[in-house]
């Protein structure tokens, strides 16, 4: 204990010292977006860095949304924080009215209710006038913001991987982060990013770089180096992750092109994308060419690949094992589409194609046998939105070039006042295979899944809503998981409450029936097993004071899991300073319990708890000298039932696991 209280001491106590700004006051808004993050953790099987999405999210907070531009209005749909028929809305007052002059003008929306207008309220602004004319090198030069960025984290604790054995981490422990942005308005950016993870040797472990321009004549955008593409509802193509969180619409209106600037080493393209604009068509023209991680198992006289038999996503470069797969395939994608687009109505064409280097086969399993095999594959769909002030309808149908098909369709639907319903059917074939598809699904992946998504929301009172979900997956082929063809039922229901500006109520009751292997493990063709969960969450946000605010929250299974903390974040009006803790006790001896956690500025932390034991952090954030920013967090999990955390390299012998992070950003 002495080990984990020094440095949170110490800490503290350097922060209280510094010189510094206030940070921003939560808001609602800032804890719905959390409750958002959450929901797509525990609607997930898989486990990913969310650290994209995040940025995207706070990055919308720091900028704001111009409410009177129409592509910007689309995000506020891509981040599910309102419905499209309250956009249609404003669209539509837009149209009859003119453009938005003032905030309170959003009351008179149709639809729009009061828990709405408080969630916008810090999102948006009315104009951005230096979206048009010329870009001026001048002006670039006056205008322009450079952001520099130094990170570095570790694990305090000793892992077997540091231990002189025959397998070794070549590295050291610490994570190491060198970022720059260069940004004009919301007409160009530009930057890059250096990362070392855990393990490996050198920060050139992965370079990424990135340049994006706006609005030049007919030229809509265009980006060079890595980026990211997402067309219709990703079914045909989406290179990053989604946004997927149960509850309300699903529909996608993202930006075609985005600059990628996180250090994901495996969900990013790289070369040149644009847009071409002419009234009301869009024609984009995309080429990648990138390596990628991949496990050789046939090579040449010349020691080059020839097989593979499977692309690696961990990005991890730690062993001698792991250097040798490093870059081992050349992926290249290229291809177009084209949209029609009016006020309300879009429709699009997406076709591309990806090559390997050297022929994919994957080891034959029974899970596996309809996976992608070869080195060439071209996908392409069909797209389509409709929107009005009361509903919304759209979908997308996709071919792979084996002739397998995936679709999905939803409407949204706002009949009366302040409730509405969506419903969304998808059917993903069990052979469709695509390396670029990150479409609406209860699995990993856009294949052997097909299902019925419900969910309603209503504004039982002001400031009260209710959001229920129900989904029903089912796959026609077996699983990692489930060696039999199997289906999934999981109900929601969500009671929110903004009690006002800075407090929140929130309740939620969930349950997951899900299909999977019996505890048989000598036989193979062996009786699926029903897994079902029932959890009740409950937590509540509120000041105390002028400087303080409180969060409580516990999680509670049927299965006598369960997961409680206590938040006390420090935030006062005359202090530059800010600081957050946090107090968890957890028991969770199967599966996971999830609970994001206050981190460093734009970083993804979640805490992925299992076992029985407890866990706090020290969170602290200042601003030195108006422009230069100091962020520091230290975390630490003690378990009561083990005595070594994690295997293989991974392993810590003892049950403490500490964390600590330092980040420092220099903003011109």
């Amino acid at each position: 204990m002495r080990r984990l209280l020094t440095p949170l001491l110490i800490m503290l106590l350097v922060v209280i010292m510094l010189p510094a700004s206030l940070m921003a006051q939560s808001t609602v808004t800032d804890e719905l977006i959390t409750d958002q993050i959450e929901r797509m953790l525990n609607d997930t099987d898989e486990e990913v860095d969310y650290t994209e999405l995040i940025e995207i999210y706070w990055s919308v907070c720091d900028s704001k949304i111009n409410i009177n531009d129409d592509e910007e209005l689309s995000q506020l749909i891509e981040l599910h924080i309102v419905n499209p028929s309250i956009i249609a809305g404003i669209n539509e007052y837009r149209k009859n009215f003119g453009n938005f002059q003032l905030f309170d003008e959003l009351t008179f929306v149709d639809g729009i209710d009061e828990m709405t207008l408080s969630i916008l309220k810090p999102l948006v602004c009315f104009n951005r006038p230096e979206k048009q004319g010329k870009i001026k090198p001048k002006d670039v030069a006056r205008h322009s913001k450079h952001q520099f960025w130094f990170q570095l984290e570790r694990c305090l604790e000793d892992k077997a991987g540091y231990q002189d054995t025959n397998d070794y981490y070549l590295g050291g422990p610490e994570k190491l982060l060198l970022r720059y942005n260069f940004s004009y308005h919301d007409r160009i950016e530009a930057g890059f990013l250096m990362e070392k993870d855990p393990g490996e040797q050198s920060l050139t472990d992965f370079i990424s770089f990135h340049f994006l321009i706006k609005d030049i004549k007919f030229v809509k955008t265009l980006a060079l180096g890595d980026y990211q593409l997402a067309f219709g509802q990703g079914v045909t193509m989406g290179s990053g992750l989604a946004f997927a969180a149960s509850g309300g619409s699903l529909l996608r209106k993202a930006k075609k092109i985005r600059a990628s600037k996180s250090a994901n080493e495996t969900r990013y393209l790289r070369g040149v994308a644009t847009t071409l604009n002419y009234r009301h068509l869009d024609f984009t023209v995309f080429y990648s060419d990138k390596r990628t991680d991949a496990n050789v198992s046939v090579v040449d006289s010349l020691g080059e690949p020839l097989v593979v038999t499977a692309l690696q996503q961990t990005g991890l470069h730690r062993t001698n094992g792991e250097l040798i797969d490093r870059h081992a395939v050349r992926q290249q994608l290229y291809g177009c589409n084209l949209s029609f687009r009016l006020d309300r109505f879009q429709i699009g064409y997406t076709i591309h194609q990806t090559r390997l280097s050297c022929r994919l086969a994957p080891d034959p399993r029974p899970y596996n046998t309809f996976y992608f095999r070869g080195n060439s594959l071209m996908n392409q769909g069909i797209d389509f939105y409709y929107v009005t002030p009361k509903a919304a309808f759209y979908g997308e149908a996709a071919v792979s070039d084996n002739g397998a098909p995936a679709a999905m369709a939803g409407t949204t639907i706002q009949p009366v006042g302040y409730i509405n319903f969506t419903v969304l059917y998808r059917y993903y074939d069990k052979r469709y295979q695509n390396f670029y598809s990150n479409a609406f699904a209860a699995g990993s992946g856009t294949r052997n899944e097909k299902g019925l998504y419900l969910s309603t929301s209503m504004t039982l009172a002001p400031y009260w809503q209710l959001v229920a979900t129900a989904d029903f997956p089912q796959s026609d082929w077996i699983k990692t998981q489930a060696y039999a063809p199997s289906r999934t039922q999981s109900y929601s229901m969500q009671l929110t409450h903004q009690i006002n500006s800075k407090s929140l109520l929130v309740i939620r009751l969930r349950y997951k029936d899900k299909e999977k292997n019996g505890p048989n493990n000598g036989v193979f063709m062996r009786p699926l097993t029903h897994e079902r969960s029932w959890s009740l969450r409950f937590h509540i946000v509120y000041p105390a004071g002028d400087a303080f605010q409180l969060k409580n929250y516990v999680e509670y299974d049927l299965d006598r899991s369960y997961l409680i903390y206590q938040d006390i974040q420090y935030k006062p009006d005359d202090k530059p300073f800010s600081l957050a803790f946090r107090y968890t006790l957890f028991n969770c001896q199967s599966g996971m319990l999830y609970a994001y956690e206050n981190d460093v500025l734009n970083a993804f932390s979640i805490g992925g708890l299992n076992h029985k034991g407890m866990r706090i952090y020290l969170l602290a954030k200042a601003k030195l000298f108006g422009r230069l920013s100091v962020n520091a967090k230290i975390g630490s999990t003690i378990y009561s039932d083990i005595n070594e955390i994690g295997s293989g390299l991974e392993k810590i012998e003892g049950n403490v696991k500490t964390e600590a992070k330092l980040q420092i950003i220099w903003k011109i």
